[in-house]
């Protein structure tokens, strides 16, 4: 069954006050204390509620924005996946508006973007399950690149990152590791697919997995401390969370001058990107990934039709 809009008639009957005093609260009128106003945005917020002149906007379709989320502006993902996203919404007559979000996209971060123009939203981090409903009750497009949301309920195109654990934990059982680690760099969801399917493989052909972290705020304390450890336990084989941090921990073993096993990232940066240390890695097509979110998010502006997509890209191994 369809949600039915959320008007001021319900904030007000929330409240208990009448729906003159709701609208001018949210319209920011002098005569209302500034309490009553924190009352009635904080009830209209948690309701779900859509200004009129924006519920009209979004019917009318009339803006060329599509608010894009990351949570860095120097991830080489992102930026490999935008230079594509842009190209295509260039060629349709789109326009991104980008935030930097250092968490998951809630309700608010939605209502932000579409009080500034937006017809639709991008999302390269993954979605409080508020955001999700408030999309979907006012049928406001949205789409999560590059990695596979918590919930269902959400259009959504990523590599396949279990997969990309498990080719390379192939690789090291090939090259005959004995002593196999994984550098992670957080908790997140592709994080642990990717960690799951390196530790699963190698469990079923009798190895264990030394786990280290990698923090980006803290860059050269992690790498040193990641280095000790691997020294420590002789490991022969590192398998990193991407290419990014695969670079990192290769430039630091390399001056120390003791390890000589084989190092995998993911993603395959070097060939988006001639600037980029070329390392050993795995993953799908960064650019086709991101030309078909922008793709799809289009498709969806230009006719909503509630139906929730998911593809999942193949991934690789290359050396």
């Amino acid at each position: 069954m369809e949600k039915r809009a959320v008007t001021l008639e319900d904030i007000a009957e929330r409240l208990g006050t009448s729906k003159n005093t709701v609208s001018r609260a949210l319209r920011d009128c002098t005569d209302i204390s500034a309490v009553t106003k924190e009352r009635v945005k904080q009830a209209a917020m948690e309701m779900g509620y859509v200004p009129n002149r924006i519920a009209g906007f979004l019917r009318s379709k009339r803006s060329n924005i599509i608010a894009v989320a990351v949570s860095s502006l120097t991830n080489p993902f992102f930026s490999i996946c935008m230079d594509h996203c842009t190209d295509y919404m260039a060629e349709k007559g789109y326009r991104p508006l980008i935030s930097v979000l250092r968490q998951d996209l809630g309700m608010e971060d939605i209502i932000s973007c579409v009080q500034n123009g937006a017809c639709g939203l991008l999302s390269f981090l993954d979605v409080k399950d508020d955001a999700i409903d408030y999309c979907e009750q006012n049928k406001i497009p949205l789409l999560i690149c590059g990695l596979k949301p918590r919930r269902e309920q959400v259009c959504a195109i990523y590599s396949d990152s279990h997969q990309c654990g498990k080719l390379v934990a192939q690789e090291a059982v090939t090259v005959g590791a004995e002593r196999p680690c994984y550098v992670r760099c957080g908790a997140s969801r592709t994080d642990v697919d990717r960690r799951e399917g390196f530790e699963s493989f190698l469990r079923e052909h009798g190895l264990n997995c030394d786990i280290y972290t990698y923090n980006y705020y803290n860059k050269d304390a992690s790498l040193q401390k990641i280095a000790r450890g691997i020294e420590e336990n002789d490991n022969d084989f590192i398998f990193c969370f991407n290419d990014e941090i695969a670079a990192s921990v290769q430039e630091e073993l390399e001056h120390q001058g003791r390890f000589h096993g084989e190092i995998y990232g993911v993603d395959r940066f070097s060939e988006y990107l001639a600037y980029y240390r070329k390392v050993k890695s795995v993953g799908g097509r960064i650019g086709s990934i991101g030309r078909r979110s922008a793709q799809l998010l289009i498709r969806k502006i230009e006719k909503y039709d509630g139906k929730i997509v998911r593809e999942i890209f193949p991934v690789e191994l290359s050396k």
